[in-house]
């Protein structure tokens, strides 16, 4: 009898649940229309933690038939972005889901699509840049995901859908290995890459290619002593390197995308590497995962290339004058250079001072970098 009782409770138990999940698309009234949602995570990066709530500001998601043509499209921003449970109104059938999140028409363009005349296929983005080529602005972070959902209407269902990063940021310090100063404006900096045109599935469409420019310089002082007591006055109290932060739209292994670094006064690159194979120089993660799969889930790198000056004691010093300056009383050279007090001693010519090498520096050589806390020794030209 009591097993026949606990029998009898648990199919009520398992009714009552079958009853809150019942729903019916469209035939009985008395039940609730089943409903589709979806839910975005952003967990395609080197956490493997999901940080969709944290960088994601809008969503754009294109929504296609079966067969790839172009029904409608949604935006998702605001209050229903930060709930995170979008709700779609289609009919039962397969679909195809496009999501370009990030999207802004100051970084990107994208095709005007009319429904049933467009094709998935349209869906395409393309980085702006300028008439030369040229991309000297921050763009708005963008992330990608296609997915096929599939509705039946006889059920709560729902869809989660994974955004991959397109955008990467990366900082880029040059520091001298020798102590001395260095300044932003003494360099260009520069990365070349043909990555800026997005097929509907995120890969790459023949596009002329793109110079991203620094969008933010700066001269940071590595060594001020600021008001430490400890350090007396006189002491070396500054070393300055140079800084730029840019961006690039999608690494790809197996590209030849190029990092190029001048100086102004110089012929020879300060630095040209292939900037994909550098950076998976830094693949040291402990994951298991393909080249390809590294560079998409990393996005930002700080990068630290510590220069050694190449000196030239034999070369003019440019900040000399080309003359010899003339005493300051030519007629009587016997006559003091300070009437006003002769015992007082002339001031001296002021020498190289702590942030200055004692020759004209004609280069640097490039042994060691640092890209977050991976430090990698380089052999000549390995770079």
């Amino acid at each position: 009898m009591k097993r026949y009782l606990n029998n009898i409770t648990r199919s009520i138990g398992a009714l009552a649940l079958l009853g809150l999940a019942a729903c019916d698309y469209i035939h009985d009234d008395s039940l609730p229309l089943c409903e589709y949602r979806l839910r975005f995570v952003y967990d395609y990066n080197m956490k493997f933690a999901d940080a969709f709530q944290h960088e994601v500001s809008k969503v754009s998601l294109f929504l296609c038939d079966d067969k790839g043509n172009f029904l409608m499209q949604r935006q998702i921003e605001g209050n229903e972005l930060k709930e995170n449970n979008v709700k779609l109104d289609l009919e039962p059938g397969t679909y195809y889901a496009l999501t370009w999140a990030g999207l802004d028409e100051g970084s990107y363009e994208w095709p005007q699509l009319t429904p049933g005349v467009s094709t998935l296929q349209d869906i395409r983005v393309r980085t702006l840049r300028n008439a030369d080529a040229t991309q000297p602005n921050e763009l708005e972070p963008l992330w990608h995901a296609l997915d096929t959902l599939v509705i039946t209407g006889t059920a709560h269902e729902d869809k989660e859908i994974s955004l991959a990063k397109n955008t990467n940021k990366l900082r880029f310090i040059l520091q001298d290995t020798e102590g001395y100063s260095m300044d932003v404006d003494d360099f260009t900096f520069e990365i070349t890459a043909d990555n800026g045109y997005m097929d509907y599935d995120n890969s790459l469409l023949d596009d002329p290619q793109i110079t991203y420019l620094p969008y933010y310089t700066e001269n940071v002082d590595i060594a001020s002593a600021g008001d430490d007591p400890d350090i007396a006055i006189g002491d070396t109290l500054s070393q300055i390197v140079a800084v730029a932060e840019m961006n690039t739209m999608r690494l790809m292994a197996g590209t030849n995308y190029r990092l190029i670094v001048r100086h102004k006064d110089w012929e020879e690159d300060v630095l040209n590497i292939n900037l994909p194979n550098y950076l998976l120089l830094t693949q040291m993660e402990g994951h298991n995962i393909s080249a390809q799969e590294y560079l998409d889930r990393q996005d930002e790198y700080s990068i630290v290339f510590f220069l050694t000056p190449i000196l030239c004691p034999d070369c003019p010093d440019p900040d000399e004058p080309d003359e010899p300056d003339e005493p300051d009383n030519p007629d009587n050279p016997d006559e003091p250079d300070n009437p006003d007090n002769p015992d007082e001693p002339d001031e001296p010519t002021p020498g190289p001072g702590p942030d200055d090498p004692p020759h004209p520096v004609v280069g640097y050589a490039c042994y060691k970098i640092q890209v977050k806390d991976w430090v990698i020794r380089l052999n000549n030209g390995e770079l």
